[in-house]
């Protein structure tokens, strides 16, 4: 009784911030985004395209993971596929709902596709991100109606990464390209994007598989345990990777004698810049390095948490560092600094993405069973 009060309380909640995302959506497209977000000619991406990034980079971590069963065959992880690629296939969704707001009109996606600029990365950035979805939604069907260990599976697993990869690439290339802001510039990007992808995504499939088991089976059965405790290791080293990169992008920025890096020391700074790396990196790998912790199903999902606070500031933090170092002549003048604090419809978008994803994981959770079933015996 206490479990169906507090699943209907949750409905409810989510529900609210849904409708008010719905309102906010229509607003958007009668009115235009114009007064509704905190965006200009030097200014033009806002929490938004931050929102769109974290939801599809988390996208990509979690059909990562599925890979290693699928594709690589390292069966310990067969009971995560099913609950991971569902995992991939809503986050990318609520990019989507993030993204197709954040253009102020959903016809502006379909002018993307239907007027192609080849050599724009932005371009196949969306081509390879549908493609990615069409596929992630079959695969997806597919394991629920037949199971894991088919051809057509690992067919459409080999499709699925293949995607990722390529979509992975092309966003790092949205922001790597760009010349005119130097702190985007560059081959960090790509690299930085599949670390916290694995990061987002390993951390997703640990939160919501350890708080269904938490719920329904009163913690991670004895069965499964391993592969948890083999991903949270694979975890500690991403993070350990993760904090390495981002100590020498600092050292490089700091280091720098060019003008256009000077955002670099008000980055760090930054109470935003200061508790992504304490919340998001340093503590979760404190904890992950002690063996009583990372076993624990409680430091799984503290770490898991911590984990996706600090990166949902990060991805803020990136896509706002590499905006606020003016380059049009008439802010140079008058700043060297611009300020920005999204307005409130920008966070109800956001928000309303998250909500539509935890509506989705819910109703996937309660009604598509998540955890890999037994393979079915063949005919004969």
């Amino acid at each position: 009784m206490k479990k169906s009060t507090l699943l209907k309380l949750w409905y409810v909640l989510l529900s609210l911030i849904i409708i008010l995302g719905l309102i906010t959506a229509v607003r958007v497209f009668t009115e235009g985004s114009g007064h509704l977000f905190h965006a200009d000619d030097n200014m033009p991406w806002t929490l938004l395209i931050a929102t769109y990034t974290f939801f599809v980079l988390t996208s990509t971590g979690a059909t990562i993971i599925a890979s290693l069963s699928t594709v690589f065959g390292y069966q310990r992880y067969d009971h995560m596929v099913k609950r991971a690629i569902y995992i991939g296939l809503i986050t990318l969704i609520a990019g989507f709902v993030a993204m197709g707001l954040e253009l102020g009109n959903p016809l502006n996606m379909l002018n993307y596709f239907l007027s192609p600029n080849f050599a724009s990365p932005i371009w196949w950035m969306g081509l390879f991100y549908m493609c990615l979805f069409v596929i992630l939604t079959y695969k997806f069907w597919h394991i629920h109606t037949k199971n894991t260990h088919t051809k057509l599976t690992k067919v459409l697993a080999v499709m699925a990464l293949v995607l990722e990869v390529g979509a992975l690439s092309t966003l790092g290339a949205v922001f790597g390209l760009i010349e005119a802001r130097p702190t985007f510039f560059g081959e960090y990007i790509l690299a930085y994007f599949l670390f916290t992808a694995l990061l987002s995504g390993i951390s997703a499939i640990l939160f919501f598989s350890i708080s269904y088991y938490s719920i329904v089976e009163n913690g991670i059965p004895q069965r499964l345990k391993r592969s948890f405790d083999s991903l949270t290791k694979i975890l500690g080293a991403i993070i350990a990777v993760t904090l390495l990169f981002s100590i020498w992008h600092m050292v490089i920025g700091l280091y720098s004698a060019r003008p256009e890096f000077d955002v670099m020391h008000y980055m760090i700074n930054s109470m935003y810049y200061k508790m992504e790396i304490l919340i998001g990196l340093i503590i979760p790998l404190a904890m992950m390095i002690v063996p009583n912790i990372r076993q624990s199903t409680k430091g799984k999902l503290i770490a898991a948490v911590l984990i996706f606070i600090g990166l949902g500031i990060g991805r803020m933090d990136m896509v706002m560092l590499g905006q606020i170092q003016p380059i049009v002549p008439r802010y140079t003048e008058a700043s060297n600094i611009i300020s920005y604090f999204p307005t409130f419809w920008e966070w109800v978008i956001s928000v309303f993405a998250l909500a539509l994803m935890l509506m989705l994981y819910t109703l996937g959770e309660q009604f598509l069973k998540l955890e890999t079933h037994k393979e079915k015996p063949k005919a004969d």
